[in-house]
């Protein structure tokens, strides 16, 4: 009789331990393949985009332009106060007159004192000293003129032309505000060139197909634009070192009307087959993160969930990619503060 009531006893735990397992959401886990294709997201930019600047100082006297307005080459988008530039101008062309004359006035002294030292009516040092004035004013004339072409080119300077056609993409200062040597006034970039930056793993850049199409989607532009194919990919030479990203550019086709820098694009790159690789994918839901701690619950042959730490790699939409901690064919639980919860059952 007590060896029966022992029995069902045990029968009862063995339902109870089922019930409760039974009530956590889980998921087995399964090995895939990766795609010959690495999906990585970035942003527009403009191929062609330069933040102006001034090269010299001055009140902003005109500013004809703001923000989204069109311009083309060589139209006028800032003026700065030219006045001081323009004395200092008439100052250096007045002391090159001056110079010209000292050295008029110096050749034809050493002309006549050659003529008399060859009569022999002066001595030779006299000549020499005639010489050493003339190529004295002849060097301060230049010096004056070179200083001249300087102030010339300064005065050029104070007015500020459109580079190339395009729009204007950001206004920094208003009129009458002080201009000073490399602080940024505006930015301007060309939308007929654009291209897409994404970020790709270190593991996965040389993987790459080189001359391959690219697509490319970009959620904010209107319909026609929205997928795209891109060319000309460029894989540039550096990673950053915090994210171990590389930084790759993917051309856009020319003509786009909707597409701007600095929206959001996912771009979908074509990789040799041979990187296929096994891989392990759990929901995101699954993970939790405490403090420094990443981990999910296992739950395990008799339905008690355990936690357990994991590596984790790139997000793929509502899965991440789990570099080690997990085995194919083990079963997690996909609510983490339920598996937290979970109750022993009582014998």
């Amino acid at each position: 009789m007590i060896k029966s009531l022992f029995t069902v006893l045990l029968l009862t735990a063995g339902v109870a331990n089922a019930a409760l397992a039974a009530g956590l959401s889980t998921v087995i886990i399964q090995q895939s393949n990766q795609e010959n294709v690495a999906t990585v997201e970035g942003s527009v930019e403009a191929v062609k985009s330069s933040l102006i600047a001034p090269q010299v100082a001055g009140s902003i006297t005109a500013l004809p332009i703001k923000a989204g307005d069109a311009v083309r080459s060589g139209q006028l988008l800032v003026r700065i106060d030219t006045r001081i530039a323009n004395q200092q101008m008439a100052s250096n062309q007045a002391q090159v007159a001056a110079a010209q004359a000292q050295l008029f006035a110096a050749r034809q002294e050493y002309e006549r004192k050659r003529r008399l030292h060859e009569k022999q009516y002066i001595s030779q040092a006299a000549l020499e000293r005639a010489e050493s004035d003339y190529k004295t004013a002849e060097a301060q004339t230049k010096a004056q003129l070179a200083q001249t072409d300087v102030a010339n080119v300064q005065s050029g300077l104070h007015v500020i032309n459109a580079p190339y056609s395009g729009l204007i993409a950001d206004v920094m200062v208003e009129q009458g505000d002080m201009a000073m040597p490399g602080k940024p006034l505006l930015t301007v970039y060309d939308p007929s060139v654009l291209r897409v930056v994404v970020n790709v793993p270190q593991s996965q850049v040389a993987s790459i197909k080189a001359n391959a199409s690219v697509k490319i989607n970009i959620a904010a532009a209107v319909e026609a634009e929205r997928n795209l194919t891109g060319t000309q990919v460029v894989i540039l030479p550096t990673a950053d070192a915090v994210s171990n990203m590389v930084k790759v550019r993917v051309t856009l086709p020319p003509g786009l009307t909707s597409v701007r820098p600095g929206m959001f694009a996912r771009a979908v790159l074509p990789v040799n087959e041979k990187s296929v690789q096994a891989q392990i994918h759990v929901p995101a839901s699954a993970i939790i993160k405490r403090s420094e701690l990443t981990a999910v619950y296992v739950v395990d042959a008799t339905g008690i969930p355990q936690l357990r730490q994991v590596r984790l790699g790139r997000k793929q939409g509502d899965n991440v990619e789990i570099f080690a901690g997990l085995q194919a064919g083990e079963k997690i639980a996909t609510d983490p503060i339920a598996a937290a919860n979970f109750k022993y059952p009582t014998r």
